[in-house]
């Protein structure tokens, strides 16, 4: 027995010693311009003023520093094992810090795409960042693009505008933010601001703007101005992005402030979750063309802006409409149309829960296939205001509204309506002229 307890010490006394990564600690103005290699397992924390400058490559290390510093220059390539806790700051390449941002807010986008096995979260601190050029989200891969994926969030809420994460795109061409081919990313609790000024004017005249005539005020901005786009360029493949969730975000200030692909080429963009939304000003808020888009929601769409058309299906890139379902949303302020939606084929729009305040017109709805409309309320501006405006028009009766409320507020204004809409269990505050 004593002598088994011996060996049994020895054993641990001569073992072979563990060995252990060292971790590295920044302090100061550090200079990379070649390849660095860290042990796996080491941490590389900064200190308050640790900064990595020059044109080399970081290898490996468990990035460890404050969300609010600025640790790198852009000139750096990182192949980081991961982070200590589970985002990647913008700030760390020094967004927030410069007058224009974009090559700070690329160079994140662009450090989690290409370590995507152990990044995820591109993090963007409370504040206001300057960008003049598009900020894309995207892969290349033998001259193709391959599936992108990528969490990109701040600190606002989908009401706020400017007290959170706002990237103000200062360009007035292009778009702010452009996403192509992903496949499971998530942007949220962001406000992005573009250029973009709705005109102005009475109502008699606002209300009645054609929609050609509906353009920036202050005549900088064209059609092709958009704030975040899915799938913008069909020029590599026709592949569409699949299970992208935007959420609690506020666009405001573009042409059109969410668009999906505009490009007339790529197919499919399933899987599209929009929710709790803001469309601020804009000729349109919500926008798509895709092709063979199904199973899409925009669940909480919220406008109290100036804004020409609310939702627009079927208009533009391939001009086909997608299968989308509308659900929930307000909308007050200067909303001229809320929908134009062309569909057809086996490809359909549902609406339900919407509330509408001082809207001139519902707008269009061509169909071939069943639309249905549910649980909705459209209060219309006074004719006295705005004139007598055609309130809703359909090319045929597949078009149901069902449960839905039809007025003026207060008053018993004859309703006009043209086409062949099916309604059931609705309410009309004055007569219905068709």
């Amino acid at each position: 027995m004593k002598k088994s307890f011996l060996f049994f010490c020895a054993a641990l006394l001569f073992a072979a010693p563990k060995v252990f990564a060292q971790d590295i600690f920044i302090a100061k103005d550090t200079t990379i311009n070649n390849t660095w290699n860290i042990p796996a397992g080491a941490i590389l924390k900064f200190g308050s003023k640790g900064h990595i400058s020059g044109k080399g490559t970081i290898r490996g290390g468990i990035i460890d520093a404050s969300l609010q510093q600025w640790i790198f220059d852009t000139t750096l390539t990182l192949v980081p094992e991961g982070t200590y806790g589970k985002d990647f700051s913008a700030k760390w390449f020094g967004a927030g810090r410069v007058k224009d941002n974009s090559t700070a807010l690329q160079k994140g986008i662009n450090t989690v795409l290409a370590n995507n096995a152990t990044l995820r979260n591109l993090y963007i601190p409370k504040g206001n960042y300057n960008f003049s050029k598009p900020l894309i989200v995207a892969n290349i891969y033998n001259g193709q693009y391959s599936g992108s994926t990528i969490h990109l969030y701040g600190e606002t809420s989908f009401w706020d505008c400017c007290s959170g994460t706002t990237l103000n795109y200062t360009s007035t061409g292009g778009f702010a933010i452009g996403l192509q081919l992903n496949k499971g990313t998530e942007i949220n609790n962001l406000a992005i601001t573009g250029q973009f000024k709705s005109p102005g004017g009475k109502d008699s005249v606002y209300f009645n703007t054609p929609y050609e005539k509906y353009n920036d005020a202050n005549g900088k901005c064209g059609n092709y101005y958009f704030g975040i786009v899915i799938d913008y360029d069909g020029s590599k493949n026709a592949g569409g992005s699949t299970g992208v969730k935007i959420h609690d975000v506020s666009v405001s200030n573009f042409t059109i402030d969410y668009m999906i692909s505009p490009n007339g080429k790529t197919f499919n963009a399933d899987i599209l979750i929009f929710e709790n939304i803001k469309c601020g000003d804009a000729k349109v808020g919500f926008a798509s063309g895709q092709a063979q888009e199904k199973g899409n929601i925009i669940r909480g769409i919220y406008s109290w802006g100036s804004i020409h058309t609310l939702i627009s299906i079927g208009h533009f890139g391939k001009y086909q409409a997608g299968n989308y379902t509308i659900d929930g949303g307000n909308v007050a302020g200067r909303c001229i149309r809320l929908f134009d939606i062309s569909q057809s084929g086996w490809f359909a729009t549902s609406i339900s829960n919407l509330y509408s305040e001082s809207i001139a017109t519902i707008g269009n709805i061509s169909t071939q296939i069943p639309a249905s409309i549910t649980n909705c309320n459209f209060d219309f501006a006074y004719p006295e205001q705005v004139g007598r405006q055609t309130l809703f028009y359909t090319n045929n009766d597949k078009t149901k509204f069902s449960n839905c409320m039809f007025r003026y507020y207060g008053s018993t204004h004859e309703m006009k309506f043209s086409g062949a809409g099916t309604f059931d269990n609705c309410l009309f505050s004055g007569a219905v002229v068709k």
